[in-house]
């Protein structure tokens, strides 16, 4: 009887051992598939921030563009967003061409992430055709359009000639060098102790008189000048070279 109850023990344990381990292993099966699902997905954060670059270049994007973006660690698991994640460039990036995007999730697990991004591409920018003193005003000779690699562009640029010619150099500019606002100002149209023009314009009337400047001016600043007539000082807007429209008079 021993060895009945024995044998029927053991004929009774070892399926029932077998469906245990079977449903342990479909439990870890299905937490491993379930964490599979609910981790975002690396392609999607990668495409976030491509999508974002491209945007920021716009319609403006030159004619050849390259992005890289810093490849993310694919151990990285983070809850999946129930929305597609949102993209910024991070706090303290100059620019989108050398900068960090900060992708974010808000529900329902709020994560952020930061993705390094590179992007160089070809740019038209306005470049010195020869040497160019300091203070020196730039005449449509003095510059031309050139296409450079972006890597070249962090203090800026200009991509048109309109937007130089009749600027003013803040100092010497070597040929070929890269024009941008740390180089050029609005031109001094008018320097302190110059004679000039007073006017003023009513309805029906301008009134005209001489005057002295009491500083430097560009076009449209607002500066001091001397009615040389009756030695009053007013206040006046450069026009041009010669002239200075009064408020007042």
């Amino acid at each position: 009887m021993a060895l009945i109850a024995a044998t029927s023990r053991a004929s009774i344990t070892s399926p029932m051992r077998c469906a245990i381990a079977l449903m342990s292993a479909l439990f870890i099966s299905g937490n491993l598939n379930a964490q599979m699902v609910d981790s975002e997905s690396l392609e999607r954060i990668e495409n976030v921030v491509r999508t974002l670059v491209q945007t920021t270049l716009g319609a403006a994007e030159p004619v050849t563009t390259q992005i890289e973006i810093t490849p993310l660690d694919r151990r990285l698991r983070l809850p999946r967003c129930a929305q597609i994640p949102t993209a910024e460039l991070a706090s303290g990036s100059r620019s989108i061409d050398n900068g960090t995007i900060n992708v974010r999730c808000s529900a329902p697990v709020a994560w952020s992430i930061l993705v390094p991004v590179r992007v160089e591409r070809e740019q038209v920018v306005v470049v010195a055709t020869r040497t160019l003193a300091r203070q020196q005003r730039i005449q449509p000779h003095d510059v031309q359009l050139k296409t450079v690699s972006s890597r070249l562009l962090s203090n800026g640029y200009f991509d048109t000639l309109d937007a130089v010619i009749g600027l003013q150099t803040k100092r010497a500019v070597t040929s070929g060098e890269i024009l941008n606002t740390t180089l050029v100002t609005a031109a001094t149209l008018i320097k302190r102790g110059q004679q000039v023009t007073l006017f003023s314009v009513r309805p029906g009337l301008t009134v005209q008189m001489k005057g002295e400047a009491l500083e430097d001016g560009v076009i449209g600043q607002r500066i001091r000048v001397r009615n040389r007539t009756s030695k009053q000082v007013v206040e006046g807007y450069v026009e041009s070279s010669e002239t200075v429209r009064l408020e007042t008079f």
